[in-house]
């Protein structure tokens, strides 16, 4: 009987080895297959982060082609295109003037006045002046510079204009943006420089400023200088203004003409805007002259004389408001005090 207990007891503990070895390979293998569900689900989700990153960056980050172009295109403010519909702007611009340009460059200059235009002033032979005050100008094709006027374009009507009233025009950029520049400077300064001022004519600014900002301008017809009263419609309308108001003997100044001496060949235009015309006169013996200006407004007509090649735009030396019915001066204004 004993024995038979004995056996019984070591047959249960071996049957419950068997069962807890069996329990702990259920266990283990479950165990198993959990972490291989887990690593599956892990490399899927990392993957899938990885696959997001990078299409979100391929999206947003430029390439280096598209760095490339970005770069050049921020860089290049002037191009050939752009060269190319200011050469047909200032054709017909000066045709409306009733003159006539042509381009120039470093190395194809125009004489003005002596001096070899643009290459003495953007060298090192002459400085260049902006409003009296001299600056730095460099040439470039791009539009870009380290000076503080970048010069892309020069047009001149000296080959063809009256020796005392030649233009040349500078075109460019100051502090990134277009400026048209014009000098008539005919004789030397005491700082040595070649003076310009910013153009007044609002048609060459605007056309300018539309070219260099990639805008195409509208180019410029004899027809919108007679839009309206105020415009003059020729040099010849002007001319014959200003000798009605000098034959007005109601006007002083009507004693200082001298008829003899006058000849409408000495007169040339200068510049032509809107309801501004402004002539110079050259003397007939070819020394000397004077500049006159003259602004519409209604009723009236102002016309600002100007003593001297030098003296225009800077220092005026009359104006007198005229009316227009019967051309009598009706103010006189000293404006050279």
């Amino acid at each position: 009987m004993k024995k038979l207990i004995v056996g019984v007891s070591i047959g249960i503990c071996l049957f419950s080895l068997a069962g807890c070895k069996d329990q702990k390979q259920t266990k283990g293998s479950e165990s198993k297959n959990s972490v291989k569900i887990s690593e599956t689900y892990s490399t899927t989700k990392r993957t899938g982060n990885k696959e997001k990153t990078r299409s979100h960056l391929k999206k947003n980050v430029p390439t280096s082609s598209e760095n490339n172009k970005e770069t050049s295109e921020t860089a290049t403010v002037w191009t050939e295109q752009k060269a190319s519909e200011l050469r047909t702007f200032m054709k017909n611009w000066g045709n409306t003037m009733g003159q006539s340009y042509k381009e120039y460059q470093p190395g194809q200059n125009v004489n003005f006045y002596g001096l070899n235009l643009p290459d003495d002033v953007l060298g090192t032979k002459q400085p260049i002046a902006v409003n009296d005050k001299i600056v730095s100008a460099e040439w470039s094709t791009s539009g870009k510079s380290s000076a503080e006027y970048t010069i892309v374009s020069v047009y001149s009507d000296a080959e063809t204009a009256s020796y005392a009233v030649r233009h040349v025009y500078f075109f460019g950029f100051n502090k990134d943006q277009p400026i048209v520049l014009v000098s008539m400077q005919n004789q030397g300064m005491p700082d040595g420089a070649l003076h310009f001022t910013p153009t007044e004519n609002s048609q060459l600014n605007t056309g300018f400023q539309n070219i260099a900002g990639g805008t195409s301008a509208s180019q410029p017809t004899q027809d919108q200088s007679t839009q309206n009263t105020d415009t003059w419609s020729s040099i010849d309308e002007a001319i014959q203004f200003y000798e009605a108001v000098y034959k007005n003997t109601s006007n002083e100044i009507s004693k200082n003409i001298v008829w003899e001496n006058y000849d409408r060949k000495c007169w040339s235009l200068v510049e032509q805007n809107g309801n501004r015309l402004v002539l110079h006169w050259a003397n007939i013996s070819g020394a000397g002259g004077s500049y006159d200006e003259f602004i519409k407004n209604g009723e009236t007509t102002e016309l600002i004389v100007y003593d001297g090649n030098a003296s225009y735009p800077a220092s005026p030396g009359y104006k007198y408001t005229i009316r227009n019915t019967d051309h009598l001066v009706i103010k006189t204004e000293q404006l050279w005090k």
